[in-house]
């Protein structure tokens, strides 16, 4: 055993009484919930610690994904950027050649395999972010302390979306071609560019190959931000563990794999702006906002996108309860404390570091709580043998007082008193622990819920077996993600002398004492096992998982999820906009110049600016509204640009777009850039045939004039 870990083999609470006494305990009250609509995330709660609880009948922990749900999220964020930087040797990323080079690849090439995987790796990080994300919100995960994980992990899953969409960019084809116009759509609103942006993509030759280069940018170094999300998200966990069992990585990545091999990914058609594409099938798991965006103008993409990452951030704020820190986290009795160091080793979350003494007692150092880590969940009290550490309203010295005095005064009346520990978690935390329930689940027992199964010490258990207890039961909650993480843990390995403060066979009978991680699918085991330690019956021999059952379950339960994952990737979708034509102006041109009162010019003798800048310019250097006037079918319109820039002096730009029925259209289109109405117009006439699903685009550039695209 570690020396960090030794302590004196004496009766810990006399050298603790010795050296000080202990603090009043009131014996308070629990404290509130720490969240609202504790019912309903219960029952979230329970459907998935009953997933767990399934597949471990069959599944080592060490093989169980719903145990390592972020672990594994690491590992596929691995693969998905592993297979994007090997994936750069064929794809060329331009505008011009990103859709040929992808689409040019044999689907079970190289090439093509590595892009499978990298799409299909991405899919199931996302599925699993997601899974992870709602495990944590069922659990209650996010209120107190936890906020910085909770709004980390909410940054980190935006993160991850927005890597994904600009990923569907590069590929440029027809889903490509419909999150970008949504994109520019919210980037028009932005007061960011001189002109709007969407009028550079009603054309394939105007596409802008800078700003496509600049996705092609963030997709390949907004990775390296998750690294950096990663340090704010596990800031308050000790011992994290960044990847799963090795076993569980090759079993997820050779998954992919064979998903790569099985169901290639594909381009969707070539993008053509002047074409609405109808039906398509698309990647869900990113490009799910496109069923939102295609119904809403920029500015309602941008107010929804702010309500939705708006609401999830503040959960911790609106879910969660807001309780005064003393009332429910531990506090310190320094006088008590002789500097085992145990209670900081065992906190789940680091919440106490060891601090040189101020009391004066001959000990190097006491502990001390950090109060934005500690979560309340009392895992220290179970590895303080001199109770110097605890929860006010939980306090150790009182509730195991009381429970002496319970048992002794059972033997008195001549019972055999058993005790149950039961974990409150269990049941959804405390103010839903349902002892009638558990009473009627274990008969004969006294039950009493505590706050985390890792809060007993083995002193506990030995002091009650010793005044007359005949079965101490300590139940702990089925989830593999337990609440206080690191409990279920602790208390088998003090149990088997694997951990300090160790069980001691020589101060109580182990053969009184069980520790048992309740089954919600199963509870009569749990009943079973409390029958057999009150009549100190042995145990039925455990019998080993098999093999072959194993590789069963672990094949159905990867060809089952791996088929959800390419179904959503690869589902059908509608495009929502309408089929009807539309006929598309667009155009930037130059308002003539406004006249201005001249500056008036300093003395020439006192004027000591350079000679080139001696001149008397406008005083208000500003260009007139260009006014285009449309006219289809005789139906007339007008619409005036404000110029462009600051001081209105730049070019007017602009994007009209017009729905038309099917069939012949005869369209006169005029822009007028002088006040002068005796000027002469820029004007173009001509017939076009309206086609559904497609734009008739009319340019004007001042240097190449009208031009109707084909």
């Amino acid at each position: 055993m570690s020396s960090l870990h030794e302590h004196p083999d004496v009766d810990c609470e006399v050298l603790a009484d010795i050296m000080g006494p202990s603090l009043d305990s009131p014996g308070a009250k629990p404290p509130p919930p720490p969240t609202r609509a504790a019912r309903i995330l219960r029952i979230g709660d329970r459907l998935i610690t009953a997933s767990d609880t399934l597949l471990e009948r069959w599944l080592p922990r060490e093989l169980n994904p719903l145990a390592q749900l972020g672990q594994a999220v690491n590992a596929m964020l691995l693969l998905a950027v592993a297979s994007g930087v090997l994936l750069l040797i064929w794809y060329s990323p331009s505008v011009v050649l990103a859709w040929s080079s992808l689409a040019d690849l044999g689907p079970r090439s190289l090439g093509g395999i590595m892009r499978s995987v990298h799409r299909y790796a991405s899919d199931l990080l996302m599925l699993l972010v997601l899974v992870h994300a709602g495990r944590t919100f069922f659990a209650r995960k996010f209120a107190d302390a936890r906020w910085l994980a909770w709004v980390s992990g909410i940054g980190l899953l935006g993160l991850v979306w927005f890597i994904g969409w600009t990923g569907y960019w590069l590929v440029w084809d027809e889903r490509a071609q419909l999150l970008a116009l949504d994109t520019i759509r919210m980037i028009d609103v932005l007061p960011v560019f001189g002109e709007p942006m969407l009028r550079l993509f009603a054309l394939d030759r105007t596409v802008p190959s800078l700003l496509f280069f600049v996705v092609f940018f963030l997709h390949m170094v907004l990775p390296l931000g998750i690294a950096g999300g990663l340090c704010f998200h596990l800031a308050r966990l000790s011992r994290t563990k960044l990847l799963p069992d090795w076993r569980l990585s090759l079993w997820l990545g050779g998954a992919v794999v064979v998903a790569a091999l099985l169901y290639p990914a594909t381009n969707a058609a070539l993008a053509q702006m002047a074409v609405k594409p109808a039906g398509l099938s698309m990647d869900w798991w990113y490009l799910w906002p496109l069923e939102i965006s295609a119904r809403l103008s920029g500015g309602g993409i941008w107010l929804a996108t702010f309500l939705a990452a708006t609401g999830l951030m503040t959960v911790p704020w609106w879910l969660a309860r807001r309780r005064p820190r003393p009332i429910f986290q531990v506090t310190v009795n320094v006088s008590r404390c002789f500097s085992c160091t145990l209670c900081s080793h065992d906190c789940p979350f680091g919440a106490i570091t060891m601090v040189p003494r101020t009391d004066g007692k001959p000990f190097p150092s006491e502990a001390r709580i950090d109060p934005d880590r500690c979560i309340g969940c009392g895992v220290c009290s179970g590895a303080c043998d001199t109770q110097a550490i605890g929860m006010a309203w939980f306090d150790a010295m009182r509730v195991t007082h009381e429970l002496e005095q319970f048992v002794l005064a059972a033997v008195a009346r001549g019972e055999a008193p058993a005790l149950a520990f039961v974990c409150a978690q269990s049941d959804g935390g405390w103010e839903l622990f349902d002892e009638v329930a558990w009473q009627t689940r274990l008969p004969g027992y006294t039950v009493r819920p505590i706050p985390c199964s890792g809060w007993i010490e083995p002193k506990l258990i030995e002091r009650v077996i010793n005044k007359g207890a005949v079965a101490v039961l300590i139940v702990g909650c089925g989830s593999s993600e337990a609440f206080c993480k690191e409990g279920n843990q602790w208390m088998p390995a003090r149990l088997s002398g694997a951990r300090e403060p160790a069980f001691r066979p020589n101060r109580a009978d182990p053969g009184k004492v069980a520790h048992m991680n309740f089954d919600p699918l199963r509870p009569h085991l749990l009943t079973e096992a409390a029958a057999r330690l009150r009549e100190q019956q042995p145990a039925p021999a455990v019998p080993s998982r098999s093999k072959t059952g194993a590789w069963l379950v672990g094949a159905l339960l990867t060809a089952v999820t791996m088929a959800a994952v390419l179904w959503v990737s690869d589902a059908p979708f509608l495009n929502p906009a309408p089929a009807e034509p539309e006929f598309v102006f667009t155009f930037r041109a130059n308002g003539d110049w406004l006249s201005g009162e001249a500056v008036a010019l300093p003395d020439p003798a006192n004027d000591t600016r350079p000679v080139h800048m001696r001149t008397a310019l406008p005083a208000k250097r500003t260009r007139m509204p260009v006014v285009v006037r449309m006219a289809i079918d005789g139906q007339k319109q007008e619409h005036s640009f404000a110029p462009k820039g600051f001081k209105s002096d730049g070019s007017s730009a602009g994007d009209l777009r017009v729905p038309l029925e099917p069939g012949l259209h005869h369209i006169v289109v005029s822009v007028a850039t002088s006040a002068d109405p005796l000027a002469k117009l820029l004007t173009w006439s001509g017939e076009i045939e309206a086609q559904p699903r497609r734009y008739t685009v009319l340019s004007y550039e001042a240097a190449h004039g009208f031009q109707l695209e084909p």
